[in-house]
């Protein structure tokens, strides 16, 4: 019940804070909004305020803000359980307004999802303090024990990079990937230079065959030594965590269409609803950082190029922007039918995952 309960929490901020963002921009540019909706399909709740309803409709998966003029397709409108613009001046259409205008608005809600994300992270570190890069354990026949690093050794350099927090460590060798570093420890009062590699380690214990994989160094922090963060630090920290995140989700989609990471990874509500749950149980932290996790996956995915994500909408006024006009409404509803067919499929692909995931196969 608990993950029933966290996922739905989980997707309908996220969802929320998404289209936040279109709908305030809207608004502030002067276009009718007649639906503003959490969900997607019919809908099952919902109440009128001005010339605005807000629903909430069948399908938790998604949702959509209905600004009058922006042209969606049949096929779309059915999605969204169907059409509903108002009668309104020529002037207050989306389509009636520049294209940097739209630009902004289409954008907004990934804005919204990664502004969401960097604010969470940072009150994440402003309640949690700065956990300091003072080593605690020392994996056995890791890179770290190799070089020669001991519990207690505080690390206060890598490479020519000065270390205060360990998060922006765990950053550098992450972007380093694999290859040799050099740390500078400081130890008993003195400071000392240790040369190792960065790079998952495999052991095996001989008694039991147990496979153990240790990745960067190798070593794992003394989580008691905390130092308090100031305001602008942790909203620093934010934006770091956001844009390492991002990175890393960008550099997963690349290697998915080069073949180095599998399609079978993807994970779909079924694994989303179980990390959910998990996070739940560990404490209202961990949900937090789950929540900001995911809301960073939202906001780089939706600036995917694919007709009805924000990307590819943006590929449409960018197409726009150089030929002087727009595409024809129906080039525009075939596109994103082609889009919608392929949402459909990465979602049934996703799920399938899912299923096997959970079958063990």
């Amino acid at each position: 019940m608990l993950t029933i309960v966290a996922f739905v929490i989980v997707l309908g901020v996220l969802i929320f804070v998404h289209e936040l963002g279109h709908f305030i921009t809207a608004k502030l540019a002067g276009i009718a909004v007649p639906r503003f909706s959490i969900g997607l399909g019919p809908k099952i709740w919902g109440f009128r305020v001005g010339e605005t309803e807000y629903v909430i409709s069948a399908l938790p998966l998604g949702g959509y803000v209905k600004m009058t003029g922006m042209g969606e397709d049949e096929a779309i409108e059915a999605l969204e359980g169907g059409a509903d613009d108002l009668d309104v001046p020529p002037e207050r259409r989306f389509d009636a307004k520049s294209v940097p205008v739209r630009a902004a608005v289409i954008s907004a809600g990934v804005v919204m999802n990664f502004l969401f994300a960097v604010v969470v992270f940072a009150g994440l570190i402003q309640q949690r303090g700065a956990l300091q890069p003072v080593v605690d354990v020392v994996f056995e026949g890791s890179h770290a024990e190799q070089a020669g690093l001991r519990p207690g050794d505080q690390i206060v350099a890598v490479d020519s990079l000065e270390i205060s927090q360990a998060g922006r460590f765990g950053r550098y060798i992450q972007d380093k990937g694999e290859g040799l570093i050099t740390i500078t420890v400081e130890r008993e009062g003195q400071r000392l230079e240790l040369a190792t590699r960065v790079g998952s380690v495999i052991r095996v214990d001989n008694e039991t065959g147990d496979t153990t994989i240790y990745e960067g160094i190798g070593i794992q922090w003394d989580t008691t030594r905390r130092l308090p963060v100031g305001l602008v630090e942790s909203a620093v920290g934010g934006w770091s965590d956001a844009v390492g995140w991002s990175g890393l989700i960008l550099r997963y989609i690349g290697e998915l269409f080069v073949g180095k990471a599998s399609f079978r990874d993807l994970g779909g509500p079924i694994t989303i609803g179980q990390l959910s749950g998990q996070a739940a149980r560990a404490g209202v932290g961990p949900l937090f950082y789950f929540m900001a996790v995911l809301s960073v996956n939202l906001a780089i995915l939706n600036l995917l190029p694919v007709p009805i994500l924000d990307g590819g909408h943006l590929v449409f006024l960018a197409i726009e922007a150089v030929r002087g006009r727009a595409l024809s409404l129906e080039t525009r509803a075939r596109a994103s039918q082609v889009g919608l067919i392929f949402i459909l499929a990465l979602m049934v692909w996703a799920l399938t995952s899912d299923f096997l995931r959970i079958s063990g196969n």
